[in-house]
């Protein structure tokens, strides 16, 4: 009988550390995955790969990170929080860094907190939108798009709007061959007080929209063609449309 107990005690010592080894070997394994990033390397647990946290894991160091790694650092979504446990941000990160979107969380001077909520890159805050724009449709017949833009002066903000095709504005032997033209612009989101064509120009027609309300989104009928744009910031900006003959 002692040696049966003996047995079974041996038995199940060894159950109990193999138990042990499978739920934390991984853990502490974990522990010799590099971290790269001073501020968070510490104590890491979670997946690794070559070395290196990749994968989810958690990194606890000055700051605590938890979510997703790749080659050491932060990468994908996680969240940032201090020794205190106050989430600081909660969002996309890559190469260790904020980048994308993401909700950046601080202490005011009041003790409050307050948010900033938007798109960040290279760990800076850009706004509350990735891009002040975005191009959502031309059709065929709109051979290029190009839109650039600077900041307006308060509280003005304007939308030009030049056009032209290859052979608009020449002349054969029927006359002057007809430049493109603005049909309608639909201003589906967002609006403007006053509208100044500008037709002087040999092969271009442009169209100055004036003190604009954002975001806008709007529909430019050219002809018999359109270009779709959506304005997130107030800005000054200027297109130039133009046309396949």
């Amino acid at each position: 009988m002692k040696k049966y107990h003996s047995f079974n005690a041996q038995v199940l010592g060894q159950f109990l550390y193999l138990l042990i080894f499978v739920f934390y070997a991984p853990a502490l394994l974990a522990q010799n995955c590099q971290v790269l990033d001073p501020n968070i390397e510490g104590i890491y647990t979670g997946n690794c790969k070559n070395g290196k946290a990749s994968g989810l894991g958690k990194s606890i160091g000055k700051y605590t990170y938890e979510g997703e790694f790749k080659f050491g650092l932060p990468d994908g979504k996680g969240q940032i929080s201090d020794s205190l446990g106050f989430v600081m941000y909660i969002g996309n990160f890559k190469k260790g860094k904020r980048e994308g979107e993401g909700v950046a969380k601080y202490h005011n001077s009041e003790g409050l907190d307050s948010l900033q909520n938007g798109f960040f890159r290279n760990d800076h805050y850009v706004g509350l939108y990735e891009h002040p724009y975005k191009l959502i449709n031309k059709t065929f017949m709109i051979s290029t798009v190009s839109v650039t833009y600077d900041n307006p002066t308060p509280p003005n903000s304007t939308i030009e709007l030049g056009m032209e095709s290859v052979s608009g504005g020449a002349f054969n032997v029927h006359g002057e061959i007809p430049k493109p033209t603005l049909v309608e612009a639909i201003f589906q989101k967002g609006s403007y007080l006053q509208m100044m064509p500008v037709t002087n120009q040999q092969k271009r027609n442009t169209y100055i929209f004036q003190n604009l309300m954002f975001p806008a989104y709007v529909i430019f009928k050219i002809s018999n063609e359109e270009v779709v744009i959506e304005f997130n910031e107030p800005k000054n900006y200027k297109i130039f449309v133009t046309l396949r003959d």
